[in-house]
């Protein structure tokens, strides 16, 4: 096969693969829960991107810790988080902190991530790809995936899956604030609930006050006293008869 020809097999297979992307965009972004959404990805994601592992870590901004869910691409099982391993060791805080991809291969001893290749040997992954999770107003996590098979993850392959990334992000962004949208709206709603309980018990109180206790109430003792210091200073309740011919005051 010519050159001219490879180069155009491999255009066309780079566009069927971002065709591919926009479909599984469009199915993953109907997800508004992150545990279904995450679920989906490892349904949709084998469609453009081939993967052993799969890996996404989320912060949670208002306890600022981080949350990691892996799972065995091929027995959809879920991987545990490795206790002995501290996330500012793993890849994902160095990616999440630097905001920049990350690719780790164990054929290339990396003393920053030592721990973290031990694991991976422990699972039989050779190379691993780890992407920011990002939106134009969110830092949202980061994506991780793990492959068995040695340096498949090149420039150009890196540069594919930071589209991926973009997209899961997105994704992401909208499940975790449609989440935080929902749970506001049900603290309203019993606000509400509540407002609409005491006003129910107000009226009840009201409507079954005696109109003799009501005017007891309302002509006590502070309510005059209260009347009174709006009064004019030296005004008597007492009705002044004023001599023939006196002017009236203004």
């Amino acid at each position: 096969m010519r050159t001219e020809e490879i180069t155009e097999a491999s255009r066309l297979s780079a566009a069927a693969r971002f065709e591919s992307l926009v479909a599984v965009s469009n199915a993953i972004g109907t997800h508004r829960n992150p545990h279904d959404l995450f679920g989906a990805l490892v349904r949709e994601l084998h469609r453009v991107v081939p993967f052993d592992y799969i890996c996404v870590t989320i912060r949670d901004e208002k306890s600022n810790t981080f949350h990691r869910h892996s799972i065995d691409a091929e027995t959809e099982a879920a991987v545990p988080p490795d206790p002995e391993l501290a996330m500012e060791e793993s890849d994902a805080w160095w990616v999440y902190q630097n905001q920049k991809p990350l690719v780790t291969s164990l054929e290339v001893r990396d003393a920053r991530f030592s721990k973290f290749q031990e694991i991976l040997k422990k699972y039989g992954v050779q190379s691993v790809c780890t992407l920011p999770l990002t939106t134009a107003h969110s830092k949202v996590g980061t994506l991780t995936f793990g492959s068995k098979a040695p340096d498949i993850y090149t420039a150009e392959e890196v540069h594919f899956l930071s589209v991926v990334a973009e997209q899961i992000a997105l994704a992401f962004d909208n499940a975790l604030h449609f989440d935080a949208s929902q749970a506001s709206q049900q603290q309203l709603v019993k606000k509400n609930e509540r407002l609409g309980l005491l006003l129910e018990l107000t009226n009840h109180v009201v409507s079954n006050l005696e109109f003799r206790d009501l005017l007891r109430w309302h002509y006590s003792s502070r309510y005059r006293q209260h009347a009174l210091a709006h009064l004019r200073p030296g005004f008597s309740l007492q009705r002044r008869i004023r001599p023939r011919g006196e002017p009236c005051p203004h």
